[in-house]
């Protein structure tokens, strides 16, 4: 299971950096390009919030791209039939829109704050959601993406959506 899980955290790693196709541009602070090193860190979050969204602390993944990223910080948990991952990025929503690897985008609140949800990958059905905040320390995701696995036919944005309230409070403004 664990080897399925590593495969899957691949490549929806490379799906979000549009499988080799690279979104250009970076996010931008107080008008200075963000650097690495600026970004939120996904991996940081609280045991507490990782367990209220249904995921697995001790299934930590904190290398889900599988090779060195310098534009992008994340981490991957195991949930019951799918994984929840926390992603930030240097890179803008604009670009998010204009890369055909992001799809069906659609404004949300959760928890009071506004946010992007939107599907990653071309699959269809879909396999993989997002829900992106814009923050001061670059775009962060929450995303829930299906093992390969997986026989559900639940919409991934169900299980992004049921998720992402229990790390609002610990994402930066």
């Amino acid at each position: 299971m664990r080897l399925v899980g590593l495969v899957v955290g691949g490549c929806a790693v490379l799906a979000l950096a549009g499988c080799s196709k690279g979104v250009d541009g970076q996010a931008e602070a107080s008008g200075a390009p963000l650097t690495k090193e600026q970004l939120f860190d996904p991996c940081g979050v609280p045991e507490s919030a990782l367990v209220a969204a249904g995921a697995d602390p001790a299934s930590k993944d904190d290398n889900p791209f599988s090779v060195g990223r310098e534009d992008w910080k994340g981490c991957d948990w195991e949930a019951d039939d799918y994984f929840i991952g926390l992603i930030s990025t240097t890179h803008t929503l604009d670009e998010f829109r204009t890369n055909d690897r992001f799809s069906g985008f659609r404004d949300v609140t959760v928890d009071g704050r506004s946010a992007v949800q939107h599907y990653v990958g071309s699959q269809s059905p879909p396999n993989e959601c997002q829900i992106t905040f814009d923050t001061s320390q670059g775009l962060v995701s929450v995303s829930a993406m299906r093992f390969l696995s997986s026989k559900s036919t639940i919409d991934p944005c169900q299980w992004a959506t049921a998720a992402a309230p229990h790390f609002v409070e610990f994402l930066p403004r």
